[in-house]
């Protein structure tokens, strides 16, 4: 048997990795149009910030590691045509001298193109000015311009951008961070936690809600001079830097398989296509999001590599396992903190038809018997009013080490546990390591108060 796989991304090499565990008898061959796989999109990030020295040092594997791992690997190769009804990709393979042109069959084949950044909603004008960092290829081309410029304009105030004003505001430059939104990382976190981060700012950043960029504006040699908000703002700028979600790569199979109209493409549980011999997995599907009845475009790396182990295993196992429903579990470092959320925060729950409420705490760090450092832990609890099962959480703190607590609320989530349960949870005690009541007993305990008042 012959597996294909169109594209070296995260969730590419997760399903060529599970495949040959499988079964190792099995043809697998990843064909990557550049020469990198796995490419971490946020390198731009590490780079600025001295964690690493080049962006080609990001990356999660390497060829000589996959093709040790019996995974045939074609770089430098750009599939041109699928040809679904013979069953077969055509590409074409760049090298120093030439491009030669190859075909190739397969038995199942695996959609793992990723995505890239989307900007039509931009004039032609601002279009011009815009640099973006999804491919290693853009990275390239956006670092120097990076470097070189005081004044930075990023288009989006989610995790994306706002990692990005981070690495930028701590290097003497003027960072402008903008977005459509009317609040701070919509998604992901409210007010309560939003705030702690606000006040952390450094002063060389500055922050324009409710604002669309609707004008660039040039200097008289044609170089970009600023650009012009729709309320009539100019904010000068030596770049324009977009930071927003990007949008699947689907370009190749639009004209025979069936796509959502969020443009994913559309699969079953399986992650099986309307071609059932072609499975897609990664940036290209939505993910069916936790209690709801929707589905999201969440691209994480975590989402990657669980669709391409899924994908992996439906192809090769009699045993069909669905893809399971996500919490969007996200965690980023960011002005000195650590945040991470889970689930739906209370400022979106309205959006599904959800009526809730939440409780938030700050814990200390004797809380967890730290007597070393001296830090905070602020966890929110968001919960349905009227069966009070958790449905997300959010936590940002100077410890790093706290993280670990969001997957704990995002296993809450998962198994639909409600603050009763969590009130009287079976945690351990020790005297010397903790308290008889667990933290998430304290705050489970709040909020069934918060509950019963109301």
């Amino acid at each position: 048997m012959r597996i294909v796989i169109i594209g070296g991304s995260h969730a590419g090499i997760a399903a060529a990795r599970h495949l040959k565990q499988m079964d190792d008898k099995i043809e697998v061959i990843i064909i990557e149009k550049s020469n990198v796989l796995g490419y971490i999109a946020s390198s731009l990030n590490l780079v600025l910030e001295g964690y690493i020295e080049r962006l080609e040092d990001s990356h999660t594997a390497t060829a000589s590691e996959l093709l040790s791992e019996g995974i045939n690997v074609m770089l430098n190769s750009r599939v041109v045509k699928i040809a679904a009804a013979e069953k077969n990709v055509s590409f074409e393979t760049s090298t120093a001298s030439c491009v030669e042109k190859d075909t190739i069959s397969y038995d199942y084949l695996i959609l793992a193109m990723g995505s890239s950044n989307f900007r039509n909603a931009f004039t032609e004008e601002v279009k011009e000015h815009i640099t973006t960092y999804k491919t290693i290829a853009q990275s390239r081309a956006a670092l120097s311009k990076v470097q070189e410029a005081k004044k930075v304009a990023i288009v989006g105030a989610g995790l994306i951008g706002f990692e990005l004003a981070e690495s930028l505001s701590g290097q003497d430059k003027e960072v402008f961070l903008i977005d459509r939104m009317d609040t701070l990382l919509f998604r992901y976190f409210d007010q309560e936690i939003s705030q702690i981060l606000i006040e952390r700012f450094p002063e060389n950043l500055q922050i324009y809600l409710n604002s669309s960029v609707v004008a660039a504006k040039q200097t008289a040699n044609g170089e970009l001079a600023g650009i012009e908000l729709a309320n009539g703002t100019f904010l000068p700028a030596d770049i324009v830097v977009y930071a927003v979600n990007p949008r699947p790569n689907v370009d190749l199979v639009a004209d025979f398989l069936k796509l959502n109209p969020d443009g994913t493409i559309d699969t079953n549980e399986f992650l099986q296509t309307s071609d059932p011999s072609i499975y897609a997995v990664g940036d290209l599907v939505s993910i069916p999001f936790n209690h709801s009845d929707s589905s999201l475009y969440v691209p994480l790396v975590t989402n990657a590599y669980r669709t391409g182990i899924v994908a992996a295993t439906n192809i090769l196992s009699a045993k069909k396992i669905p893809f399971p429903k996500m919490q969007r579990t996200v965690v980023s470092k960011l002005f000195g903190y650590f945040v991470s959320s889970s689930g739906i925060n209370e400022t979106e729950a309205p959006y599904y038809g959800f009526d809730v409420d939440s409780v938030t705490r700050t814990f200390h760090a004797r809380t967890f018997f730290e007597v070393e450092n001296n830090f905070e832990v602020t966890l929110k609890l968001v919960f349905d009013k009227e069966t009070r099962v958790i449905m997300g959480g959010q936590i940002i703190t100077s410890d790093r080490g706290s993280l670990e607590i969001i997957n704990t609320v995002s296993t809450l989530i998962t198994s639909y546990m409600t603050l009763d349960q969590l009130a009287t949870m079976d945690y351990f005690f020790n005297p010397t390591i903790s308290f008889p009541l667990h933290f998430l007993n304290q705050l489970a305990i709040e909020g069934l108060l918060k509950s019963h008042v109301n």
